[in-house]
Formats: structure tokens, C-alpha cells, sequence
């Protein structure tokens, strides 16, 4: 879902309805005024806009707020934009505030029209109780809308004779987009050292997020391990969708192994 955001917004861009590194605030007017004024739609997505992150917070307070992103957009500040890492769900969800108000539409109305139906995707996207659109989880879509996505991310932003977002949008998405975390790019997973220890010096950036993947994997990440990976250099990419497997969340450990089994069969 946070991939399918990132797009999302990327689209807003292209049309000119926002700009990258324009205040949030803009839209957020909730934010003037307060320490988020200054932080960016950039920020947002890549995960360093320094807004109040915690575990509980996120995968349980927010999950069950009537109206999550009026919950999202009252949390604090913890830290200056492009300090700190965090895996924000709450900070994504206010995504769908900046995107209804920069558009004038519905994010679900937006999303058919722009990506899911030039697309040919069946995917929906799920609301929470006040009918908001949430954008950090919950799409529903399979196997083949996924392949579809990622396949248009693939060809940089083309879709047959038809450009959906621009190319400069997507190499960036799909680039390393802080040094807070040199494996994450705008809402995208790239095959780079995870954050976990990012206020380590000593760890070693030379390390991959999914060892048995091509330097140049990059993945649109859902929990409960959802997959749908890229691999460049292979000129391939493949989806995983169903049951949890034996790993949960984002250790990538499920990723890895597909990933492994693709490269495999691909060089044997």
C-alpha cells in the first residue's frame, strides 16, 4: 500500500498539484504553526519527517482510531525532519491528507483514475471508519495487480503507450533516499544494509537486505510477508501474495528466499 502511495503521489507531482519539497503544512494547515511546519511531502515519504513514532502507536492506536488520519495529523513532533528513521505508519497516513486536498478528490477516485484503471488493476483501497482512505496498509489487490504495478515501475512510469508517472519520479523512488537508512528510497525496499542499526558506526554498509537477491533488487513490501520484487539486472520481477510464511513483517527473510529461488532458476 505505502508503494502504491508513494506512485500516488508521484502522479500529484507530475500534474501539478503539489511539489516534493513543498511543506506539508500547505495542506496540512492543522501543522501551521507548530514544529511539523517545516516538515516536507519528501520527508513523509521517505520516513524522516521526525513525527511521533511508536510501536504501540502505530499497529494498534492508529489501526483503531475512528478517523485515522485526524489521528495521525494530532501527533506531535519527536525529532527535526531528517534526523531520525522511522517506520511511520502514522506519518504515511497523513499522506491521504495532502493527496485529498492537493487534488479535490477522493484518493480512492484518484487512485481509479490515474493508476489502478490505465493500469487494468482491480485493486480497492480501504477506508477507515470516517471514510477515510488509508494509505500505510490495507490494499486489496492480487497477484497479477501487483505484477501490473510493479511491472509499470519497472518500465520507469510506462505503461504500453501511456505514461503514468514520470520517469525521474520513479528512479528516485527506487534510489536511496537518506543516509538515515541507505535501504529504504520513497515508500520503496531497496537491496541495501536495513536501518535497525543505523546509530551504529560500526556497522557494515556493505551488507545486503536480501543476500540471495541482485545488488539492484528493489520491493514493494506488505506485511504479513506480501512480496512483489523487482530484479533489474534479471529482467524480471515476481509477486508473493497469501498466507503468512515463515517469517513475519519486514525481515525479508520470505523475500530472500523467493528472491533465491528466482535466481536460481533463472541462471540454471
Amino acid at each position: 500500500t505505502k508503494s502504491v502511495a508513494s506512485v500516488l503521489v508521484g502522479i500529484a507531482a507530475d500534474l501539478g498539484l503539489l511539489l516534493l519539497d513543498q511543506p506539508a503544512s500547505d495542506f496540512i494547515t492543522e501543522w501551521q504553526g507548530t514544529d511539523s511546519e517545516a516538515v516536507t511531502i519528501r520527508h513523509l515519504l521517505r520516513n524522516t519527517s521526525g513525527r511521533r513514532y511508536d510501536f504501540l502507536q502505530d499497529f494498534d492506536e492508529l489501526v483503531r482510531a475512528p478517523d485515522q488520519s485526524a489521528f495521525a495529523i494530532g501527533l506531535g513532533q519527536t525529532a527535526p525532519p531528517d534526523t531520525v528513521w522511522f517506520y511511520s505508519n502514522s506519518a504515511i497516513q497523513t499522506l491521504e491528507t495532502v493527496l485529498e486536498r492537493a487534488s479535490g478528490d477522493d484518493v480512492a477516485d484518484f487512485a481509479d483514475e490515474h493508476l489502478f484503471g490505465p493500469l487494468g488493476m482491480t485493486a480497492t483501497l480501504t477506508r477507515d471508519g470516517a471514510g477515510n482512505v488509508t494509505l500505510y496498509s490495507g490494499i486489496e489487490a492480487g497477484c497479477l495487480d501487483m505484477a501490473r504495478f510493479m511491472l509499470m515501475v519497472q518500465r520507469r512510469g510506462e505503461w504500453g503507450d501511456r505514461r503514468i508517472v514520470s520517469p525521474e519520479f520513479v528512479s528516485e523512488a527506487i534510489a536511496p533516499a537518506t543516509d538515515l537508512n541507505n535501504a529504504y528510497g520513497l515508500l520503496f525496499w531497496r537491496n541495501a544494509d536495513p536501518p535497525w542499526d543505523h546509530t551504529d558506526p560500526r556497522r557494515d554498509r556493505s551488507t545486503r537486505f536480501w543476500p540471495q537477491a541482485p545488488l539492484d533488487a528493489y520491493m514493494a513490501s506488505g506485511a504479513g510477508d506480501q512480496v512483489s520484487m523487482v530484479l533489474p539486472s534479471q529482467n524480471t520481477l515476481f509477486v508473493r501474495v497469501g498466507p503468512l510464511g515463515a517469517s513475519s513483517g519486514h525481515d525479508g527473510v520470505v523475500a530472500d528466499e523467493l528472491a533465491g529461488l528466482m535466481v536460481a532458476t533463472l541462471e540454471g
